[in-house]
């Protein structure tokens, strides 16, 4: 793994668990059950996806964060009834030596498929021209409060 591929994960898995705690927050307070994955009442499979705005060629962001989020949130609405989208901040030190930062955005996708996750990433890849994008999977509780 590289250097710059290091770093982005370290900063996009601390973004992950603030947002993660922040979701887990706005989730406990529910009243319907999420999806079974395990037998276990309420325990679903989250996906998070971790999307960079800086042109993969340029190195440069081309394409604006809130256009961005709506190309996202466009490709998203086609393969899902619901999802969380934030804001992040990517640091990195790239190939060159050079420190970098990268307005990024994170995207949690619950009750869904890592096929369909694989969609939207494809999507997304080719919309925002990236190489790639970080995706997440872990087991987790939800549920509905109310």
């Amino acid at each position: 793994m590289n250097k710059k591929l290091s770093v982005i994960i370290i900063a996009l898995l601390a973004v992950n668990l603030c947002a993660t705690a922040l979701l887990g927050a706005v989730l406990w307070k529910t009243v319907k059950v999420a999806p079974e994955a395990s037998g276990e009442p309420g325990m679903c499979t989250q996906y998070v996806m971790y999307i960079g705005t800086n042109d993969k060629d340029t190195y440069e962001q081309i394409i604006s964060t809130d256009d961005a989020k709506a190309i996202v949130d466009g490709i998203c609405f086609k393969y899902l009834e619901g999802y969380t989208i934030q804001d992040a901040t990517g640091s990195w030190v790239d190939e060159k030596g050079i420190p970098t930062h990268e307005n990024t955005i994170v995207c949690y996708f619950d009750g869904t498929d890592r096929e369909t996750v694989y969609k939207i990433a494809d999507e997304v890849i080719a919309a925002l021209n990236q190489n790639t994008v970080l995706i997440e999977e872990d087991q987790i509780r939800t549920e509905y409060y109310g």
